[in-house]
């Protein structure tokens, strides 16, 4: 394998040039965007200092991005990189981030394949032997094959053919050849069924730095030698470039920063534990299946599952991706487990006992099926609840009949009166305004105005939600918004969000 840190927002052969003592890293544009909501001076001021001053831009970000956990600014720091010699298998691993990523990949559909692939450091002399044997049959069967099932995309699509012979004769290139290329490709895309997942790849991929970093960590316990290798191959060519950025992949860098040990438990460990405990699940419960099922339509291999129980769906999810079982059987399982107090808690205790508060959900918690909230907020509160981008958010206009939010510090100097003077003027311009401008009416409004706001959101993200803005650290206005969201959603699905709460509350939470 062959990871080259390729550039971090510019090309790094023109990193290479700047004048010896420069030193380049995109922490310093994290740092100085990091300063916008606290610094009065414009940005490119902020960047050249950021530039200029780059060990207090490093102090800036851990204390900002983990200090204070606003992860998001490590996202406005890029970087790239070349990988080469990588197997399908692990770039099936490297590619399970979804955000905050590009990726862009050697094709098996439009590249023929020589038979490269890569050997399995797991596998001893002997195996690795017979392992090659196989490799030699499923290559040859892709090479030998490749030109009848070409023969056969271009007799089935005769005027397809034509228009790639007419090309031709006109000289133009096999590579300019559209028509030629989509018969060939089609070929391409259906030999390559025989191919091992030892296959090498290569891509460019992207990643900003709060992706870079949880890659690192997640594949560092990977279950493949090649992804553990991969993760330590990313850490070791971007420590010294945004060593800032990424401290939670360094435990000596974190236990340096923040007095205390980074704890890695959730990555090393939930996913192995998960594997046996559902095994164990599925020896001791396999005949106890007498539960109704929720409704589940079929056509082929495809199933749909209708399913309004958010606890049960997060718990057939759990047993299904930690097994080999049908999701039927995956319910029938779950219903049993939820049917009794004692083991539904060991349940959900199993599957959380090693999350910290700077760790997300697991993905299980996405299937559970999305919770819908009505909102009343005011302008304030929806500027900060529009920065969570993953919720599904759908907004009104501005409605001055909702009234105004007062803030308590407001009430309690006495001034509340003043305000609902302006903000009374304020609505009395946007009547006369709205039948002129419509929606440009709203400029009069005020930060205290309020709308109706629509959210969907599944328990994954409402976590995320939860550990922001119930936190100590949190504004007021969205912090009594998250608390009576997270209120109801405890209603809803007691045992899925027993562990949500601010992160300044998390090691109470745990106890209970």
């Amino acid at each position: 394998m062959i990871i080259n840190l390729a550039g971090f927002n510019i090309d790094k052969n023109l990193i290479d040039k700047l004048p010896e003592g420069t030193i380049a890293t995109p922490e310093t544009i994290s740092a100085a965007y990091a300063r916008i909501s606290r610094d009065p001076r414009d940005v490119p001021d902020l960047r050249a200092e950021a530039r200029e001053q780059v060990k207090k831009a490093r102090r800036s970000n851990k204390a900002i991005v983990f200090g204070m956990s606003h992860h998001s600014v490590a996202e406005h720091a890029y970087f790239n990189f070349d990988i080469l010699k990588i197997s399908r298998l692990a770039l099936e691993e490297l590619e399970a981030r979804r955000i905050g990523c590009a990726y862009t990949e050697k094709s098996q559909r439009y590249i023929t394949l020589q038979g490269d692939f890569v050997l399995p450091a797991e596998f001893n002399d002997k195996d690795r032997k017979r392992f090659k044997d196989l490799i030699r049959l499923q290559n040859n069967f892709y090479l030998q094959n490749l030109k009848k099932l070409t023969d056969f995309q271009f007799a089935s699509h005769p005027k397809l053919a034509e228009q790639a012979l007419n090309s031709a004769k006109k000289g133009t290139s096999d590579k300019m050849n559209r028509a030629k290329n989509t018969l060939e490709g089609w070929a391409k895309e259906d030999a390559r069924y025989a191919l091992s997942l030892a296959t090498e790849a290569q891509l460019g991929l992207s990643f900003n730095a709060r992706t870079l970093e949880h890659a690192i960590r997640i594949m560092r316990y990977s279950r493949l030698t090649e992804c553990r290798e991969m993760a330590q191959k990313l850490f070791a060519v971007t420590k010294d470039v945004a060593p800032s950025l990424i401290i939670l992949t360094d435990p000596a860098e974190f236990r340096k920063a923040f007095k205390s040990d980074l704890q890695d438990d959730n990555f090393k460990f939930t996913r192995s534990q998960l594997r046996k405990y559902v095994t164990s699940l599925l020896e001791t419960n396999i005949g106890e299946f007498t539960v109704k099922l929720p409704e589940i339509l079929q056509k082929d291999h495809e199933k749909l599952i209708r399913s309004s129980d958010i606890d049960l769906n997060i718990t057939a999810a759990v047993i299904h991706s930690n097994s080999r079982i049908s999701i039927e059987t995956a319910f029938k399982l779950a219903a049993v487990i939820l049917s009794d107090k004692n083991s539904s808690r060991k349940f959900f205790a199993e599957i959380l006992q090693y999350i910290t508060a700077y760790d997300s959900l697991p993905r299980e918690f996405e299937l559970s099926g999305n919770l819908i909230y009505e909102l009343v907020v005011s302008a304030s509160n929806f500027a900060q609840l529009k920065r969570h981008r993953l919720l599904t958010l759908l907004a009104q206009d501005y409605d001055t009949e909702l009234g105004i939010t007062v803030p308590a510090s407001i009430a309690a100097i006495g001034i509340q009166d003043k305000l609902e003077e302006i903000c009374h003027y304020s609505v009395d311009l946007y009547n006369e305004f709205l039948p002129r401008y419509d929606k440009a009416a709203e400029y009069c409004l005020t930060n205290a105005h309020r709308r109706r706001v629509l959210i969907s959101a599944n328990p994954r993200e409402l976590y995320h939600f939860s550990r922001l803005r119930e936190d100590a650290h949190a504004q007021w206005d969205i912090k009594k918004t998250a608390g009576n969201m997270l209120e109801l959603a405890r209603k809803a699905a007691p045992l899925s969000f027993s562990l949500s709460g601010g992160k300044d509350q998390f090691q109470n939470i745990r106890k209970l």
